[in-house]
């Protein structure tokens, strides 16, 4: 459409090389695509992930911590044997929290999982209830909606074609006080 409308005014001004304008304006307006010839220079425009070596060694896995030590010389924490660590240490639970099944509902942990629990489901509903979106300068158009709304409510208690002495006929028949 606005093509059309810059064709035809470049024909009114009478200006015959208006076709290299067009294609002049269309084609320089945009940025050049890479190509592969960039992407060998240097250019690319996605970097290479760097992969992170695993410790796949046995033994070095049973006898350090691996990924302890974060300067570039030295060597990982030495693990200690089971008895130089607490014996709660060994007795955590490693598969997230228990059911609710498990627990007893008498003590605070059961009340507080429990409340975790649900505040996480509704905060799970809410995330996925419509949500309005109201944009710049649309107050005015919420108004008029709103005040719609109302008059249709109206429409459907009050019938806008019977005259109001009817409706006020019929409003003293069906009240309950005579």
């Amino acid at each position: 459409m606005a093509v059309c409308t810059l064709l035809r005014s470049l024909q009114k001004v009478n200006c015959s090389h208006s076709w290299h304008v067009l294609q002049w304006s269309s084609t320089r307006s945009y940025a050049k695509k890479a190509t592969a010839a960039a992407a060998a220079a240097g250019l690319s425009i996605q970097t290479k992930k760097k992969k992170l070596l695993v410790e796949t060694d046995p033994e070095r896995l049973v006898r350090f911590c691996c990924g302890s030590n974060i300067l570039k010389e030295g060597q990982d924490v030495e693990l200690g044997p089971d008895d130089a660590y607490p014996s709660w240490l060994w007795d955590l639970p490693l598969n997230g929290p228990p059911p609710l099944s498990e627990m007893d509902p008498n003590t605070t942990e059961y009340w507080e999982s429990l409340h975790r629990r649900a505040r996480l489901h509704q905060n799970k509903m809410l995330s996925k209830a419509p949500k309005i979106r109201l944009r710049i300068n649309e107050k005015e158009k919420m108004r008029k909606l709103k005040a719609l709304r109302f008059r249709a409510l109206a429409s459907h208690y009050y019938d806008p074609g019977t005259p109001l002495h009817a409706y006020e006929e019929q409003l003293k028949r069906n009240r309950l006080d005579k």
